[in-house]
């Protein structure tokens, strides 16, 4: 079959085997199966398996049709992995034991490729497959690329030990999971009420509901979570009078004058903690609320839409509330429904429910946009998001106690830039590489102000030289600020670049070719202490001391910079 028509029969089959799965007759399926065992272009079955799989998505319970079982087996056979994955998907909606055998397998395997192992969370949690709760339960706890698809996975699953795992684990996670942890732990109310336990056991801090979250707590209806909610939350609606007195007082603090002095890279980091799950700005963020351009000039415009969201309500931003029979409560935007599935844009991502599964489907009168969003942050810090609303580009995120874990995810460098492909992340680690005179840079995209840096560093390569900035903030133009020097078995010094050529700082301690060595830097105003090893190497005072834009450069022929354990932690607010 040619790739053309195999393009064709797929676009074909995803509206009929729709049909026939729901209407759940026999013999289309097993002609479907019949035909696909005549097909033997790759292109052409992963198409048809495609077809297949987004037509029973969010079914259960379908019987395998006749043929099934012969042509599973063959298709595992297949040189195509996308044909074998596609397989594996539509083998777990059969209920095949020996297809779920396999994903668990796949999930397990820490070998396994990511796309790999992210379908088989899918297949498996959509399988409600029992036997995969204690993979996901590890999983959850176990930093890693897969972790965040864990921690959602097990939403599905009502089991006492899932809430128990995440609180106590809560405090190691990501900023990401600690967001898929909360949106897990609010899918049912007796996990909501352990939440806000923990809560008011200082377990998990009060800060970490936000007011979408504080919304999804209220949807329960629950007396325990209400009265939790008034306490520590506060009321979801005021008068239009109220509103207006509300919107006067802010505007108290937030004059054109004040707001342009503020702190558009703290205001960054308030986004990221109170906005970005919903809105994408600068290409950064969700997208449940529609994109922010930035260059919000209008104080007033920001302040009715941010303090009376629901006096406008966009039907596409409505908040609807689905209750399952499972137990599960979901909230979200409907993007699409018809007779047999309602579909949901959710804090986690879309998700498809069967009409059967669902007990009750309530769309709100209230935007997606909560109430009380500016309650929880005093004046700077309101004077500082709207310094960053006001931005027409991208600045640096501040590094503060809630963003720090950011910084460096162990996985990618999502909030880096570098000179190019010559930086990496392999087995946790950042590793760049240089070669003849070019230098090879790596500049991180948050910002701090007095700091702990701590990492292990290994050095390599001919006439090897590392520097690493500590004060400054690497840009367009010469850098100002200083930046510690290593390499070639000489002791470590530090640059200070202020004019055309740097004043050298040198130190006592030596970073070994070849060899780990630990690193901690800590910057407390003026003062910047290095210690290698353990071992005092230099202490200076940086007078006019900036914040830093932390950066690494690297040069030499064949020089290699492996860094790892990198973490950072801000030692005050500024």
């Amino acid at each position: 079959m040619c790739p053309k028509f195999a393009a064709i029969l797929g676009g074909l089959l995803l509206p009929v085997c729709g049909a026939f799965a729901q209407q759940s007759p026999p013999n289309p399926l097993e002609i479907l199966v019949r035909s696909l065992s005549k097909i033997e272009n790759p292109t052409a079955q992963a198409s048809i398996l495609k077809g297949l799989n987004a037509s029973l998505k969010g079914k259960r319970d379908v019987p395998a049709p006749a043929g099934w079982d012969e042509l599973y087996l063959k298709l595992q056979k297949s040189p195509s992995e996308e044909v074998r994955q596609q397989a594996q998907t539509l083998a777990a909606a059969f209920g095949g034991g020996a297809a779920l055998d396999e994903l668990r397998a796949v999930l397990a395997d820490s070998s396994a490729a990511l796309p790999a192992r992210k379908a088989a969370i899918e297949s498996l949690v959509a399988a409600r497959d029992a036997a995969a709760l204690p993979v996901l339960l590890e999983l959850s706890k176990t930093a890693g690329p897969v972790q965040g698809h864990a921690i959602r996975g097990l939403a599905a699953y009502d089991d006492p030990k899932i809430a128990s795992r995440l609180i106590d684990g809560y405090a190691a996670l990501g900023a990401g999971e600690k967001q898929e942890a909360l949106q897990t732990l609010l899918v049912r109310p007796a996990t909501a009420r352990e939440l806000i336990s923990a809560i008011g056991e200082n377990r998990i801090p009060r800060a970490a509901i936000t007011a979408p979250l504080a919304r999804q707590l209220q949807a329960f209806k629950d007396p325990a979570i209400e009265a939790w909610l008034g306490s520590h939350w506060g009321a979801v609606r005021t008068t239009s009078a109220d509103k207006q007195a509300q919107i006067a007082k802010f505007k108290e603090f937030l004059t054109t004058d004040l707001i342009l002095q503020a702190d558009a890279s703290h205001g960054r980091a308030i986004f990221q903690q109170t906005c970005a799950v919903c809105h994408e700005m600068f290409g950064v963020g969700g997208k449940i609320g529609p994109e922010l351009p930035g260059s919000f000039e209008d104080i007033d415009y920001l302040l009715q839409n941010i303090l009376d969201p629901n006096a406008v309500i966009g039907k596409d931003y409505q908040q609807t509330f689905i209750s399952l029979k499972n137990g599960q409560s979901v909230s979200g935007i409907i993007v699409a429904e018809d007779e047999q599935m309602v579909t949901l844009k959710t804090f986690s991502g879309v998700a498809a429910y069967p009409r059967p599964e669902i007990t009750e489907l309530q769309v709100s009168e209230q935007s997606m946009m909560p109430e009380g969003l500016l309650n929880a942050l005093d004046e700077e810090s309101v004077r500082d998001l709207f310094a960053y609303l006001r931005q027409r580009k991208q600045v640096p995120m501040l590094i503060t106690p809630l963003t720090t874990s950011e910084f460096f995810n162990g996985n990618d460098l999502g909030a880096w830039r570098s000179s190019g492909s010559n930086w990496n992340v392999e087995s946790g680690a950042i590793v760049g590489r240089s070669k003849g005179k070019a230098v090879s840079w790596l500049v991180s995209e948050m910002i701090g102000g007095d700091y702990k840096l701590t990492a292990q560093v290994r050095l390599s390569g001919t006439q090897a030289t590392g520097e690493l900035a500590l004060r400054g903030t690497p840009g367009s133009g010469p850098f100002r600020g200083a930046s510690l020097s290593f390499g070639r078995n000489m002791p470590v010094g530090v640059f200070r670049y202020k004019g055309s050529s740097p004043e050298a700082i040198h130190g006592s301690a030596v970073i070994k070719e070849g060899a780990w060595s630990n690193l901690e830097i800590t910057a407390i105003g003026e003062v910047v202490r290095v210690m290698v090893n353990g071992t005092d190497a230099i202490e200076f005072n940086d007078a006019g001391a900036s914040r830093t834009l932390p950066a690494f450069y690297l040069s030499g022929e064949d020089a290699e910079l492996t860094i790892k354990d990198l973490k950072i932690e801000p030692l005050a607010k500024r």
